[in-house]
């Protein structure tokens, strides 16, 4: 035993598989010139396996070697990266075997100094230890006996959650930024849909949706296998996430910025901050879909009465709209109008959904008779809470530029609109609701729209007043073009 060891507590096993000693030792003891050492540590991100062509030809590797990729860590300051050669069956049958979570203990690794100057080190996460472990033939990976004592480390983030890029800031500014580390509570995970890669190769890819104090939504997509696989236990509003290094591209189909995992990313789920901790309060209530973003955006716009609203036609309002789009970050602000355009648009009393009914628990939307979010009181505690309901009606408008369609007549502005509140509504005989329909159907009126830019490349268009029209105002105000 060298003397570096001399003062490290080390336990000494005789593994079945050969005669040597191992030495267990702590990553922060490691040394480059240890030999025979053993580390126990927890998984904490992997990557998929990468085959390489080589020269040299054997009976077991047809030309070909392959390297898996992955991170472990054995303490809260300590984690280090591992990279495993061999033959493809050998490493592809590693990757299988072992996922993120999984305390293994590596035996007989090779370390190595890393170099600053190594280009590798860009496609790998960021990590403390100043060494890099190789396995190879003569090293091996088994599961450890006793994995409690770390499974603490899952929920210790690999940066400071403090220093994480607000998603209203990704959004406005994301052409600066190349790499983020976000701290985002999940708003969905999509279904995970299969892409041929440019050589022919069927990937797997998801994405999810997280958002912040600052922004409704960031879509991010996954690309790792393991990350796929973890995403399936992700509940809205429940689980915060920590994703450290997130390449930020712009998606020309979506219109927006968003963020893909990569090689470099190491996700942290639940992380111990108070960051985190502030984030899940703020998750439990905060406003997720598109109607409670609305009425959210809604209620911190101006009354007409403290506000000087530009009076457009509608082909104008498409233009203003065109032209927002057309602006990648900062500068796309949301706006309102006053419109005089006729009511071209909106059924009462049809085959048209006119009202939204969500849980009057935790506010998800009821597509059926019942709750259907698993993490819902309602659900798992057979609670009887009665539903929320409001309006959410889809109106169109026309003059002589164009028509404007699926604006949004919602909450108090479609009370004050019909003169009814949701319940004497639902209790309406249906010639009555004709009747109330033919009050703006077809007429002139006085419209004054939100135009609210969220993330995606569409804008809500939100009715905040309507009244019929009065003719001499309209003769001296609306827009010839």
């Amino acid at each position: 035993m060298s003397a570096f060891f001399s003062g490290v507590k080390m336990n000494q096993i005789q593994p079945d598989y050969n005669a040597v000693s191992l030495q267990k030792v702590d990553l922060k003891h490691l040394d480059p010139h240890v030999t025979n050492v053993l580390i126990v540590g927890i998984i904490i991100g992997k990557n998929r396996p990468k085959i390489l062509e080589t020269q040299q030809r054997g009976p077991d590797t047809g030309g070909q070697r392959a390297v898996w990729n992955f991170t472990i860590r054995d303490s809260v300051p300590h984690y280090i990266n591992v990279a495993y050669w061999g033959n493809p069956e050998q490493i592809f049958q590693a990757n299988d075997k072992f996922s993120t979570g999984d305390v293994v203990e590596i035996i007989n690794p090779q370390v190595q100094i890393r170099k600053l100057d190594d280009k590798f080190e860009q496609w790998h996460p960021m990590v403390t230890s100043p060494y890099k472990l190789t396995l190879s033939d003569k090293s091996a990976i088994v599961n450890h006996h006793n994995p409690e004592p770390f499974l603490r480390l899952l929920h210790c983030p690999t940066k400071p959650t403090a220093m994480f890029v607000p998603i209203h800031d990704i959004h406005n500014r994301g052409g600066s930024i190349e790499f983020a580390d976000i701290l985002g509570a999940v708003k969905g995970v999509n279904q995970i849909r299969s892409i041929k890669s440019r050589t022919g190769e069927m990937l797997q890819v998801r994405e999810i949706e997280l958002f912040d104090h600052t922004a409704p939504t960031l879509k991010v997509s996954l690309w790792e296998p393991d990350l796929i696989n973890r995403s399936n236990s992700w509940k809205p509003r429940s689980t915060i996430l920590f994703m450290t290094d997130l390449k930020i591209d712009w998606s020309n189909f979506g219109r927006a910025y968003m963020g893909k995992a990569t090689t470099r990313t190491i996700v942290t789920e639940n992380p111990a901050s108070k960051e985190a901790k502030a984030l899940f309060e703020y998750a439990q209530n905060a406003p997720i879909e598109t109607f409670d973003l609305i009425e959210q955006m809604v209620t911190s716009i101006p009354s007409s009465s403290s506000s000087i609203d530009e009076i457009m036609s509608i082909r104008q309002v498409h233009d203003r709209i065109n032209s927002c789009n057309e602006i990648k970050e900062g500068g796309k602000k949301s706006f309102t109008v006053i419109l005089y355009a006729f009511v071209t648009k909106l059924d009462l009393d049809g085959l048209s959904p006119i009202l939204i009914v969500k849980c009057g628990h935790c506010k998800m939307p009821i597509k059926n008779v019942r709750c259907e979010n698993s993490e819902c009181p309602v659900v798992f505690e057979n609670e009887t809470v009665e539903p929320d309901m409001a309006f959410d009606i889809r109106v169109s408008f026309s003059d002589h530029t164009g028509t404007l369609t699926n604006c949004r007549l919602t909450g108090q502005a479609a009370e004050n609109a019909l003169g009814y509140i949701v319940k004497d509504f639902r209790s309406m005989p249906d010639d009555e609701k004709a009747s109330l329909k033919w009050k703006y159907l077809l007429e002139q009126c006085k419209v004054r729209l939100a135009i609210i830019f969220s993330i995606s490349q569409y804008p809500i268009i939100s009715v905040l007043e309507i009244a019929r029209a009065n003719p001499i105002e309209v003769a001296s105000k609306l827009p010839v073009y």
